[in-house]
């Protein structure tokens, strides 16, 4: 590494990629990134800030003190502020729940929303880079609508009243992108350190390992010993002699309670180096490798295996509840930050101009008016929650910290939009059995990287937007969403600056004797003692090793990197390897967000999905909650 990211030297590390930095001040960095097309200047913009992000420095020590050693303020400063609610959370879940108790209470409402980051969103957080007179956008955690289909008709009547039109919008994004189609060819990135050379093998990997398109040349492309490629190719053909059969007396049983990468090597007989080519996009969807997923989970999710075990696990798969089905995917290029920066916009019209989904994509947001105390709704940045707490006289009382100062204010209710397993820490009060149910669920951490490259050429002469790396440190590369909106206009022109996507969950393979819950809580240990010198080595490494060949240089060619480190990212999903199957009612997400008093919970967290419409059910059942028991109170 014989040059660094020298742009992370200006303001601290916080610093934004622009042509001719060399003529300007660091002073005059940051303002001169974000100006507006009117001209006007702002000081503070977080969605322009480089070096690590997302659960950043300063957002959670005071959570982690509460939570680890049970420390918190001996004393707060009664604040003059009363609000008619507190919401704890700035995430898809908080701001819709603020959205809906306008809706349903009134217009007037005060509304208070903490949140302990420096920017609005949670997960759904944009990166914005400036360079070579472009702006290019980059989801920094939450990517995209999905099955909108199948959204609730609250949740899709929030989403139209936002002024989005999904099925326009889906129009707009590039048909050649990697992940807005997963048909189009895609690259199988095997590295030298495991597989003896650094190869990207071409083709339609999701068709192919069901034994379409020319899969025979793609297998025998890979760096894999002869006989595993031919073990691979039976496997797809359904021609492989499995070594033993699944138990027949409860095959569905068989399929949740044994691994996928058991299949692999006890069943089918491959190597385990070989098992590694499905980890990528397990890894992205679950957050682990396919020893730590079962078979039905592998195959409901298009790994190969069907063609050699027979009819009546085909009809199982496919007869399931949960079995793959068509989704509908939409992205914009921010990923899900258009909704969150929409949602402020409409809870704070005062933060930016104009009021359509196409103008707030390359709207430049003043952050000095989300907290106002003449605005109706106040955001509050960079403030951790430390106690919700029912009051005798009906209200409720919640603390925060900010800038070492700690603080309390009262409301006639409070929403809990944050996660989970800090409710039990922030509400000591509940009952035992509700704070075990709340802290049963592990987040998946999270790692979204986006990297912006002075051009485009050695991305796209290596033959796809969408690379899966399966024993590299970042399991899918791709380009950022070529979305064009409004002014917005995406950079896919390989003579144009282009930004690279580079997302992973960092867990380590399963010993054996690992939940996902161990897994991620690991993961989640590495996160937070991994340096950006670190992550900037893996990075310029792995980039190294795929694009070398195809005129990639990581001194001269990257500019710069927003590293969004998600220690407690994605909701927990229950795994069939690891979970019971609990009656409806009973799951721990359905008991840890029961009502207490004139608190109520609202996250992704206590839908057990991680998905926008989750965040936004939710919200809807919290306020709806909240304001049911002020009409019994009232009536």
């Amino acid at each position: 590494m014989s040059k660094q990211i020298t742009r992370r030297d200006f303001l601290n590390g916080v610093s934004v990629g622009i042509a001719g930095t060399a003529m300007i001040g660091p002073q005059n960095l940051l303002a001169e990134a974000v100006k507006s097309q009117s001209g006007i200047a702002h000081k503070h913009y977080p969605p322009t800030l480089n070096g690590i992000r997302g659960s950043h420095e300063g957002s959670f020590e005071v959570s982690h003190a509460l939570a680890w050693r049970q420390e918190k303020p001996s004393s707060y400063a009664e604040l003059k502020e009363t609000y008619d609610v507190v919401v704890v959370g700035a995430g898809i879940s908080g701001l819709a729940a603020a959205l809906f108790y306008q809706q349903l209470a009134g217009q007037d409402k005060r509304i208070l929303i903490l949140d302990n980051h420096d920017d609005f969103g949670g997960h759904a957080r944009r990166n914005e880079f400036h360079t070579q007179g472009k702006m290019l956008l980059g989801s920094g955690g939450s990517g995209n609508f999905q099955d909108f289909h199948l959204y609730s008709p609250q949740a899709q009547q929030l989403v139209k009243d936002l002024g989005f039109d999904l099925k326009e919008i889906q129009k707009k994004l590039n048909p050649q992108w990697g992940l807005g189609n997963l048909g189009n060819p895609l690259g199988l990135y095997t590295d030298r350190k495991h597989f003896g050379k650094d190869a990207i093998t071409t083709g339609g990997w999701f068709a192919a390992w069901f034994g379409y398109g020319d899969y025979q040349r793609m297998i025998n492309e890979l760096p894999l010993p002869q006989t595993e490629r031919e073990k691979l190719i039976q496997l797809i053909e359904g021609t492989r002699p499995l070594a033993k059969t699944l138990p027949t007396k409860n095959v569905r049983k068989a399929l949740k309670s044994i691994s996928y990468k058991t299949f692999l090597t006890d069943y089918v007989g491959l190597a385990e180096a070989t098992c590694t080519l499905w980890d990528p996009i397990m890894n992205v969807t679950y957050g682990v490798g396919v020893g730590s997923l079962s078979i039905y989970e592998g195959l409901k999710n298009g790994l190969p295996g069907l063609s050699v075990l027979g009819e009546e696990v085909m009809n199982i798969i496919m007869g399931g509840s949960d079995a793959a089905a068509d989704s509908d995917f939409v992205w914009l290029p921010d990923g899900n930050a258009t909704l969150t920066r929409q949602m402020v916009r409409r809870l704070i019209p005062q933060v930016a101009p104009g009021e359509t989904v196409a103008d707030v994509v390359d709207a430049v947001f003043d952050y000095d008016q989300l907290d106002r105390p003449d605005h109706p709704v106040r955001l509050r940045l960079n403030s951790s929650a430390v106690n919700a707490t029912n009051n005798s006289d009906g209200s409720v009382s919640v603390s925060y910290v900010t800038s070492g100062q700690a603080y309390r204010v009262r409301a006639k209710h409070c929403i809990l939009a944050c996660y989970n397993g800090l409710i039990p820490h922030l509400c000591p009060e509940l009952p035992q059995a509700q704070k075990d149910n709340l802290s049963y669920g592990v987040k998946q951490p999270l790692l979204s990287v986006n990297v912006l490259l002075r051009n485009g050429h050695p991305f796209y002469n290596a033959g796809s937007q969408l690379y899966l790396c399966p024993t590299s440190y970042f399991k899918m590369v791709c380009n950022a969403p070529p979305v064009n909106i409004g002014n917005y206009q995406a950079s896919i022109d390989p003579d144009d600056p282009m930004l690279v996507y580079m997302l992973t969950t960092p867990s380590d393979l399963n010993n054996g004797n690992q939940t996902c819950r161990d897994l991620f809580r690991l993961a989640r240990h590495k996160l937070y003692n991994t340096s950006f010198a670190d992550y900037e080595r893996e990075i310029r490494e792995q980039l190294t090793g795929m694009f070398s060949d195809t005129g990639f240089d990581a001194d001269r060619d990257i500019e710069a990197i927003t590293i969004n480190r998600w220690s407690h990212g994605y909701s927990y999903a229950y795994q069939d390897l690891y979970d019971p199957q609990w009656p409806e009612g009973q799951a721990p997400h359905e008991l840890g967000r029961k009502q207490h008093g004139n608190i109520s919970i609202a996250n992704s967290d206590s839908e057990a999905r991680a998905y926008v419409d989750a965040a936004i059910d939710a919200a809807w059942r919290a306020v709806n909650e909240q304001l049911d028991k002020e009409a019994l109170q009232t009536g």
